[in-house]
């Protein structure tokens, strides 16, 4: 049986294969028809899914995500998509000199006023772009700690609050809506609606936690609940120091 950490590992690797074949846009073709069918229905899917799934369980999760992916604009994602930094020794960490306390110029280069950074309350949690790169060997990403951190759907519906004017009462609604439903509205229905929504909002799920949390919640709905709605209450309201 795998662990949770390899688990993780394979979400990564999963989703951005698919997001590599999604670039063929006959292949992005074939995975959008199984947006919102259960997997039997998914016939032309089976020919780029069936190898990447095999042994990993979660079928439907696995094949759910995909069509979602295959909804965004892969060339965009991989032109944006960061390159990692290298890792550094000891050495040369503690070489580093000690950060000096921010502060904000009369003016930027181009010559309009300077404006503060965003607040924790505006990004409180690492975007999808801040996640390991497919194949990055740094085990202590896939950690329940290190993963957590990552932004998952109740930290998403959050953003689409602060950044693209989502109704709050509105959007907490849905979110009520979604953590109580059985898989198979949500498959079908609530999640291929929200997401072309958020897309056209500019943006988009950490696919690879979206994957692990549908994954779980076929076992523990509960807890999957409990993650999404506390993530979406403490970006909206983040407590302070």
């Amino acid at each position: 049986m795998s662990t949770a950490a390899e688990r993780r590992r394979h979400y990564q690797d999963f989703t951005a294969e698919v997001l590599e074949l999604c670039t063929d846009l006959g292949v992005r073709r074939d995975l959008q028809d199984g947006r919102g069918r259960p997997v039997k229905e998914c016939l032309r899917m089976h020919k780029y899914l069936t190898v990447r799934t095999a042994g990993h369980g979660q079928r439907r999760a696995h094949y759910t995500v995909a069509s979602l992916i295959a909804l965004a604009d892969p060339l965009e994602a991989l032109r944006t998509r960061p390159t990692p930094a290298p890792r550094q020794t000891a050495d040369e960490l503690a070489a580093q000199p000690s950060p000096a306390a921010p502060h904000l110029s009369a003016a930027s280069p181009s010559g309009t006023p300077a404006v503060p950074s965003r607040t924790a309350a505006d990004n409180p949690l690492p975007s999808p772009s801040d996640a390991p790169s497919p194949g990055q060997l740094d085990p202590d990403a896939y950690t329940a700690t290190a993963w957590r951190k990552r932004p998952n759907l109740g930290v998403t519906m959050a953003r689409a609050v602060r950044r693209a004017d989502f109704n709050e009462d509105r959007t907490d609604d849905l979110l009520h809506v979604i953590v109580r439903v059985g898989d198979d509205h949500l498959h079908q229905h609530l999640l291929p609606s929200l997401t072309g929504r958020l897309l056209r909002a500019g943006l988009v799920w950490d696919w690879p936690v979206l994957l692990d949390d549908l994954a779980v919640r076929v076992f523990d709905p509960d807890q999957v609940a409990t993650r999404w709605l506390d993530a979406f209450y403490l970006t909206l309201n983040p407590i302070k120091d």
